[in-house]
C-alpha cells in the first residue's frame, strides 16, 4: 500500500514537469507490434478443435516507448513505466544527466571526454546509494583507464598496443589489475614471406600467477593452393590443443575443413556449401559434410509465389556413424506474406505439426 502511495505522489509530479516544460512538444516513437501463434498437429482443425488455436492467435501487443521532450527535458513510457529526464552541458565539455520514474528510482550523471561519475538510488534516502566513476587517458603511447564503485570495487587497465619490435615481430600488452588480481596478455606478430602470418600470445587468469597454467596460443596461417590454411596450438592448465584448417573456394561454393586434437580425442569436421541459384529457378542453396560423429547435410529454397507471397522450404538430415538408431530427417514448408504465415513440419523424431501466426506493426 506504501509502495502504491509512494507511485501517486510521483506521478502528479512527473505531470506537473510535462505541464511546465512541455508548451512546445515533440513526440517520437515507433510502430508498435501486434502478433500471435498457435503450434499443433494438424488433426487439430480437422476434429474441430478450434479453441486452442483461437487461444493462440489471439493478439500480444508490444508496446512501443514514446516520447515527449523539449530543450534538454523528456517524458516517456518505456516498458510501462513513465520517466522524467533532464540533461544539460555545461563548461564546454561536461554534461548532467537526471532520470525519475514513476517507482521514485533515479539515477544521475556526470561526464567529460575522460570521466565520468555516475549515481542511482531510491527516493530521498541513501540508504540504497549506489555510485561508480571511470577516468582514462593516455600517456607515452598507454592506454588507462581506471573504474571503481562505492562496493569499493576497482578495475584498472594498462594497454599498449605499440610495444616495440623483436625479431621483426610486433609486439603488445595488457594488463588489467582488480579486487581479485592482475592479468596480463602479451601479443607478438609478424608477417612471413608469401603472404603469410605468425603470431603467439600468453595470458594469465586473474590471480593465477603460475606461467604453467596460463592460455598460450601460437597461430599460423598461410595462403595454400587458392585457399587459406591455418595451424593453432593452445596451451592452457598443462592441456595441449592442436587445431588445423583449410578453406577454399570450389565449383562456385566454399569447402572446408577442419582438425582438432585435444585430450587424446581427434575432432574434424569436413563440410561444403553452395548456392543453387545459378542452376535452379529458385533462390536455393546446400550444405553437406561429415564430422566424427557422423554425416549431415541441408537443403533450403526460397521462391516468391505471388507478390505478396513467399514459400520457404527447409530439408536436414543426420546420421550418427556407428549409432544404433537410423538417419534423423526433418523438412519443412512455410508459406508467408506480409501479414502472416503457415508452416508445416515433419520428422523422424515425430508426428507433423502445424504453425501458424502473424505479426504486423500498426
Amino acid at each position: 500500500m506504501g509502495r502504491q502511495m509512494r507511485r501517486r505522489s510521483v506521478v502528479p509530479g512527473l505531470a506537473g514537469l510535462a505541464a511546465l516544460g512541455f508548451g512546445v512538444s515533440h513526440w517520437s516513437g515507433p510502430a508498435y507490434a501486434v502478433k500471435g501463434s498457435w503450434e499443433g498437429a494438424p488433426t487439430t482443425l480437422k476434429d474441430g478443435q478450434y479453441d486452442s488455436v483461437l487461444k493462440g492467435l489471439e493478439p500480444a501487443v508490444s508496446l512501443p516507448p514514446i516520447t515527449f521532450k523539449r530543450e534538454g527535458l523528456a517524458l516517456s513510457v518505456e516498458d510501462g513505466r513513465l520517466n522524467a529526464d533532464y540533461q544539460t552541458k555545461f563548461d564546454a565539455d561536461k554534461t548532467f544527466q537526471l532520470r525519475v520514474n514513476d517507482e521514485q528510482d533515479w539515477r544521475a550523471g556526470l561526464s567529460t571526454a575522460d570521466a565520468s561519475l555516475r549515481v542511482r538510488g531510491h527516493g530521498p534516502s541513501l540508504d540504497d546509494l549506489f555510485w561508480e566513476a571511470s577516468q582514462s587517458g593516455s600517456a607515452e603511447g598507454r592506454d588507462v583507464q581506471l573504474d571503481f564503485n562505492s562496493n569499493k570495487e576497482y578495475n584498472l587497465t594498462v594497454a599498449q598496443e605499440r610495444l616495440g619490435e623483436l625479431l621483426g615481430a610486433e609486439l603488445a600488452a595488457r594488463f588489467r589489475a582488480t579486487n581479485d588480481g592482475v592479468t596480463g596478455r602479451f601479443d607478438a606478430h609478424r608477417g612471413l614471406p608469401g603472404h603469410a602470418a605468425l603470431s603467439y600470445s600468453v595470458e594469465n587468469p586473474v590471480g593465477v600467477y603460475d606461467l604453467a597454467r596460463s592460455a598460450h596460443v601460437g597461430e599460423l596461417a598461410v595462403p595454400v593452393a587458392g585457399g587459406k590454411a591455418g595451424l593453432k596450438l593452445v596451451h592452457e592448465n598443462s592441456v595441449q590443443g592442436y587445431h588445423g584448417s583449410y578453406t577454399r573456394d570450389v565449383s562456385g561454393g566454399n569447402a572446408d575443413v577442419r582438425v582438432s586434437y585435444k585430450n587424446d580425442a581427434l575432432g574434424y569436421n569436413v563440410s561444403y556449401a553452395r548456392s543453387l541459384g545459378d542452376v535452379l529457378p529458385v533462390d536455393a542453396g546446400v550444405h553437406v559434410g561429415v564430422d566424427d560423429a557422423g554425416v549431415y547435410g541441408k537443403l533450403s529454397a526460397h521462391r516468391s509465389v505471388s507478390q505478396d507471397l513467399g514459400a520457404d522450404y527447409e530439408a536436414r538430415a543426420r546420421y550418427e556413424l556407428g549409432g544404433d538408431s537410423g538417419p534423423e530427417l526433418a523438412h519443412s514448408l512455410k508459406l508467408s506474406n506480409k501479414l502472416g504465415y503457415a508452416q508445416l513440419l515433419h520428422g523422424s523424431s515425430g508426428s507433423p505439426r502445424l504453425r501458424v501466426g502473424y505479426e504486423f506493426d500498426a
